[in-house]
């Protein structure tokens, strides 16, 4: 007999209109960019994106139909989970100074740590279920903490961003699982510990971090208590002037206004705010539509949260509820910490804006993450 679906229209409608939204945005936002810097037509990053985006929606849609619990077998997980790990690592001698792109011809730039998300998702919901009495056993910690550990070793190492908002579900699963709070806290160490090396690592992760709180490559030249810092930075061009991203972002932000200065009348699109289509893509948002266009993009990935996290409450198994709940805290933790980026609330970090950013494989990979909950969804009433 087969299972009875019932669509969330809300959750559906959310997903959709900030998609749309998003097409709108990446093509004002890269318009002049594609145009002038790239020598390209006005719509060769819009049409991208629009070619990405159907084929995520046919996935989201593929998802949305298959029954989840098909996927709760060990062979799906661990298979899924190699060919991702085996991806991250042929990553470092492909990409050799990013660490983070295959570039493939007449396709262009594919990113694994992309597939890494719902990879790791579906690991927890699977893992964590079946180990839910046994939560703070070590045969439940180790495990897990090994998976987590390793995927987000290999992503910090090409991209920080990446490996902080890959930790925001493996929290949230395991801190509503029951994990004791002393594992919890011994967590939290190690990721502060961790973060420090990474920073350390790269020099632009330093002075954008130190930009930050305050300390600009300026302040650490003049300041003799500081100057030790000077050669650990000295070998990047990427932390000159790591102050102005922001700086233009908060720009584009506050010029907007209450309601914005109107859909493809940004100033700071024409080359003042680097990555202003792909990653500081809400800072035109901002300026194009104002508070109210932030505001309204807000709500909708609240809806998003709100449909997402009711189902850990409703779904009737325990790889429903922490799939539900394992997708919600990725997608949402993603937009919020591009929002801060942005808003100079966090240091600058390439984190793109879900279903807004222009990028490919950010795109098609979120929307599979919406098809799996959206399959979730479905069954659960």
């Amino acid at each position: 007999m087969s299972t009875r679906t019932k669509t969330d229209w809300l959750l559906f409608g959310a997903v959709m209109m900030i998609l749309a939204f998003g097409l709108v945005m990446v093509y004002s936002a890269s318009s002049v960019v594609a145009e002038i810097l790239y020598k390209k037509g006005t719509w060769e990053f819009a049409a991208r994106q629009l070619l990405m985006g159907l084929a995520g929606v046919t996935l989201m849609l593929l998802l949305k139909r298959m029954d989840y619990k098909k996927l709760e077998h060990p062979l799906w997980i661990f298979l899924a989970l190699s060919v991702t790990i085996l991806l991250l690592m042929g990553v470092i001698p492909a990409d050799p100074r990013a660490h983070r792109w295959y570039r493939l011809p007449g396709v262009g730039q594919f990113q694994p740590s992309e597939i890494a998300k719902p990879v790791l998702v579906l690991f927890l919901a699977w893992f964590v279920g079946r180990r839910e009495e046994l939560i703070n056993s070590k045969y439940t910690i180790y495990p897990t903490g090994l998976v987590v550990g390793g995927l987000t070793l290999l992503i910090g190492y090409g991209d920080l961003g990446t490996a902080a908002v890959l930790l925001a579900p493996a929290m949230a699963v395991f801190y509503v699982a029951g994990v004791h709070k002393r594992y919890f806290m011994l967590t939290l160490t190690l990721v502060a510990v961790l973060g420090v090396g990474f920073i350390v690592q790269k020099p632009y992760r330093l002075i954008r971090v130190l930009s930050y709180v305050g300390l600009t490559e300026e302040k650490i030249h003049t300041t003799p208590q500081l100057q030790w810092l000077g050669p650990v930075i000295a070998n990047s061009k990427a932390t000159r002037d790591s102050e102005h991203q922001p700086k233009q972002a908060k720009i584009a932000v506050g010029s907007g206004g209450l309601t914005g200065v109107g859909l493809g009348q940004s100033n700071q699109k024409l080359g003042f705010l680097p990555e202003a289509h792909t990653d500081f893509i809400f800072g035109v948002v901002g300026e194009e539509t104002g508070l109210v266009g932030c505001v309204l993009l807000l709500c909708g990935y609240l809806v998003v949260f709100w449909r997402g996290l009711r189902l850990f409450w409703m779904a009737q198994d325990s790889f429903g509820r922490y799939l539900a709940l394992g997708c919600v805290t990725l997608f949402t933790a993603q937009a919020l910490f591009n929002m801060s980026v942005v808003l100079s609330i966090a240091p600058t970090k390439g984190i793109p804006l879900p279903l807004v950013s222009s990028g490919g494989s950010a795109l098609v990979c979120t929307l599979a993450t919406i098809g799996l909950l959206m399959s979730v969804s479905d069954r659960a009433t």
